[in-house]
């Protein structure tokens, strides 16, 4: 009888019991929210995932113009400190933006955190080629709002690809490539290797990649194929980029089937985009030579020039060339 009494009716023990299992009730009512909160989360991150692919994937909607710009910077890491970069790409927008003579090297790409910059400011996806004989000479760069299926540093000759002069890259319907040419030099030291060997098999390498889809070729191509190209073509066939067998090396790739874009849109424009910073006023009174180019194939399948031009010479100073753009739709 007392046993069963004591069991009864003992209030300490039950006061005792209660708050316990209300502080029992309360950890395992958290415990779910956490959990819920967790599972609510989940969703969430793999949607961000999924829709920092969808910024990367190329846009093949109808009518979508697609701006691609280029400029020989004359040294990237001079060029990011100054406002003409950001200018740039703020008004004119571009969706891929490609470089010469990056003059760069991995050291100062790591250094300035150049991919991250670019990403978390302007939203592009970089790609640099260095010269890897000579530190702060040649070097180019693509940054694009767009990833493409591969890319190609070169032409996959050695003698040529240790100076970091092309990067190719493969999108679904053509190939973008960015080339900075090398320069036949005072006293035409490299017109040779420039027309015999370069020129030669660069032009191979673009033929063979048109066989598999349409190609878009820009860069500093270092020649000023026609008279209406230079300010004053008298007495200057021998210089570097003004030759006949440079012009003859050139215009013979063009005619073979392809097409200079500039030209195309703007049959007799004298307009330029080097000056060189040699010649005083050179710019100022428009005296410069057109070095840089847009060059499609002719047969194009997969997409549609719509643009091509030279920006404004004296809205963007930071380099001795003139930045230039393409706009173009793909075909569905």
């Amino acid at each position: 009888m007392q046993e069963k009494s004591n069991t009864k009716e003992d209030p300490s023990k039950k006061e005792s019991k209660e708050p316990q299992l209300k502080k029992e009730e309360s950890k395992e009512s958290e415990e779910k929210n956490i959990r819920s909160r967790s599972r609510s989360k989940s969703p969430e991150k793999k949607e961000e995932k999924d829709d920092t692919k969808e910024i990367y994937k190329f846009p093949f909607e109808e009518n979508k113009q697609i701006k691609i710009l280029f400029w020989n910077v004359c040294g990237l890491r001079a060029l990011i400190p100054k406002k003409d970069l950001d200018k740039l790409i703020q008004e004119e927008n571009p969706d891929i933006l490609c470089f010469n003579e990056t003059k760069l090297d991995e050291e100062i790409i790591s250094k300035m955190n150049l991919k991250k910059l670019f990403k978390e400011k302007y939203n592009f996806i970089s790609y640099f080629n260095n010269c890897k004989e000579k530190k702060g000479y040649s070097g180019t760069a693509i940054l694009t709002k767009y990833k493409p299926l591969s890319v190609t540093y070169g032409m996959n000759k050695e003698k040529h690809d240790k100076e970091g002069r092309i990067i190719t890259l493969d999108f679904d319907k053509f190939y973008l490539i960015c080339c900075y040419v090398p320069n036949s030099g005072e006293g035409l030291k490299r017109l040779d290797y420039r027309v015999k060997e370069w020129d030669k098999d660069f032009f191979e390498y673009i033929n063979n990649l048109k066989k598999e889809k349409d190609i878009i070729l820009t860069g500093d191509l270092n020649v000023a194929r026609e008279n209406i190209d230079i300010f004053d073509p008298k007495g200057r066939e021998k210089l570097a980029g003004f030759t006949k067998l440079e012009k003859e090396s050139f215009n013979n790739f063009l005619k073979s089937g392809y097409c200079d874009n500039f030209r195309n849109f703007h049959k007799d424009e004298k307009k330029f985009t080097f000056f060189t910073k040699r010649a005083k006023g050179a710019r100022e009174g428009n005296k410069g030579w057109r070095l840089d180019y847009f060059v499609t194939n002719n047969d194009l399948k997969n997409i549609e020039v719509k643009e091509c031009d030279i920006l404004d010479k004296d809205k963007y100073l930071a380099s001795d060339h003139v930045p230039i753009k393409l706009s173009f739709i793909c075909k569905k």
